[in-house]
């Protein structure tokens, strides 16, 4: 994060009632728009409207459910991070559906949550596939890979037509409005930004046109409560050949999901050493719910994550009160009708806001870190390919079923080229280097040349490499051995002609110094 962004409320703060009604109801707008994936899915099956109210109820309620259960520290990542339906999950979901049907769809989800909560278990080795410069790559995707749904709702595209000059107007000033009062000095204006860029949005639609207030009386002909009835549509099927393009989805989910906790632990400052872990093993656990109860696939939110940084409340009290209210809105037959009537170009706005601090993330991500050629290969080939599936589809239409799954969205196709060629070009990386004081004097330029080869952070490096020619400084050092471990540690020994005294402390106490005749051992936690 750059420097000065903190939350105003964090963590583990109280926030006062009407700052959390408020800040719900801009996560629930935001959330929105993923809740068309379930009528996605319902139309490409040729569900009717009663079907597609189901789908969504029991979407709201398994997202509920999850993100409840991501708010607390034990049972998920103790963070505010809504589980929405996810887009990685749409085109494996779209041929579950159509081949089998929702039972097909509903056990293959099941399967792809357990899978998820075993592959939890062994976080301890996602530093090695899963690098800052990699979950970088991967928040910087998901700006490319939404352009394809933003975009049209901003402009007010109807089946890939052209834009509409209304609803255009209507996006431009909803997210206008919303970016200038974001950058307002007063809190409450940065708190409630998107709420009122919304209202702004809806009046501006109203006198546009693009939105008829007649449309709000068809709300007195549907029921208050109901109970969404899975008799008859909720049972479960598997089949095997569809593990290949489920897994897809669930790596991509969990490459999402590493890049939103890693944000949030940036952010807050108030990650644990079991925070990925366990936040992981309650997304698994959430897509299982969602397909056991007859819901879609469902993942970490971006959108919120960005208006998490956007807002600056980042209490997990915002969590368990939204949770409870998306399992409130399943049994509120008028939430999925609400769905329909939200202009669209407001969505679209409010989307492109929210992404836009998730993606300057990705950026920042990535220029943290110091990167030798390899692994600036690793960075721009992966976005290149993503944004190759967007703006040439037609390249993979040719391609079997499975392998254009690869090619489906940007994310997919990038998310699963950075993975693979950040783990093909580290092979052959010495993770062992030795400095000769007698040798060479620049001490400074060799801990850099470490750095890039081991992609480490700039700044830390920069801190590293001051405090070892401090440590030098306190006597005649003869060598110097550095060994990096891929599972998050750097460590120094430095060994002098004679025995040394006092040597300097590590700045900032991250980190272990141990001094044994005239051999001084460091080691730093890396970040």
């Amino acid at each position: 994060m750059a420097e000065g962004d903190e939350p105003i409320y964090n963590v583990n703060d109280r926030v006062p009632l009407g700052t959390t009604v408020l800040t719900i109801l801009q996560h629930f707008f935001v959330l929105a728009v993923y809740m068309t994936y379930p009528v996605i899915i319902s139309n490409a099956i040729g569900g009717s409207t009663d079907l597609t109210m189901f789908l969504i109820s029991a979407t709201l309620i398994g997202s509920g459910i999850a993100t409840i259960l991501q708010s607390f520290a034990k049972t998920g990542a103790g963070y505010l991070l809504p589980m929405v339906p996810n887009s990685s999950y749409l085109p494996a979901s779209l041929l579950a559906a159509t081949a089998g049907g929702l039972p097909l769809l509903y056990g293959m989800l099941i399967i792809s949550g357990l899978f998820e909560m075993v592959i939890s278990r062994f976080t301890k080795f996602f530093r090695i596939v899963f690098p800052n410069e990699v979950t970088g790559v991967v928040l910087f995707l998901l700006g490319i890979a939404i352009v394809p749904f933003a975009f049209p709702l901003f402009f007010g595209s109807v089946d890939a037509g052209p834009l509409d000059p209304a609803s255009t107007v209507v996006g431009i000033i909803t997210l206008s409005a919303t970016i200038l009062l974001s950058v307002i000095p007063k809190r409450f204006f940065k708190f409630y930004a998107i709420l009122i860029g919304i209202v702004i949005g809806m009046a501006a639609s109203v006198f546009l046109g693009v939105f008829r207030l007649e449309t709000l009386f068809e709300i007195t002909s549907l029921s208050v409560f109901w109970i969404p009835n899975p008799i008859g549509i909720v049972s479960y099927s598997f089949d095997f050949a569809l593990l290949i393009p489920f897994t897809i989805a669930m790596i991509c989910v969990m490459l999402k999901s590493v890049g939103n906790i890693s944000l949030l632990n940036a952010y807050t400052k108030e990650g644990e050493k079991n925070t990925l872990k366990n936040g992981l093993m309650s997304e698994g656990a959430g897509v299982a719910i969602a397909g056991a109860l007859g819901g879609v696939g469902i993942g970490s939110s971006s959108g919120a994550t960005g208006l998490v940084v956007g807002t600056g409340i980042a209490a997990k009290r915002i969590g368990l009160g939204l949770g409870f209210f998306l399992i409130l809105c399943g049994f509120l037959p008028a939430i999925g009708w609400v769905f329909h009537i939200l202009p669209k170009p407001i969505l679209g706005a409010t989307l492109l806001y929210a992404v836009t601090f998730v993606m300057v993330t990705g950026i920042q991500s990535i220029s943290s870190r110091m990167l030798d050629p390899r692994r600036k290969f690793v960075v721009i080939l992966p976005i290149l390919i993503g944004v190759s599936s967007a703006v040439c589809p037609y390249l993979y239409e040719g391609l079997p079923k499975t392998l254009a799954l690869f090619f489906a969205s940007p994310l997919t196709s990038g998310s699963m080229a950075v993975l693979v060629l950040g783990l093909v070009l580290k092979i052959g990386i010495r993770k062992h280097r030795s400095f000769d004081f007698s040798k060479d004097a620049n001490l400074q330029k060799f801990l850099f040349e470490c750095g890039r080869q081991w992609t480490l952070d700039r700044m830390q490096v920069l801190s590293i490499a001051n405090h070892l020619q401090s440590v030098a400084n306190a006597g005649e050092p003869e060598r110097l051995e550095m060994r990096f471990e891929s599972i998050g540690m750097l460590r120094a020994e430095m060994v002098f002609k004679g025995p040394v005294g006092d040597v300097p402390k590590i700045s900032g106490g991250r980190g272990n110094l141990e001094v044994q005749g005239r051999v001084v051992r460091a080691s730093y936690p890396l970040m």
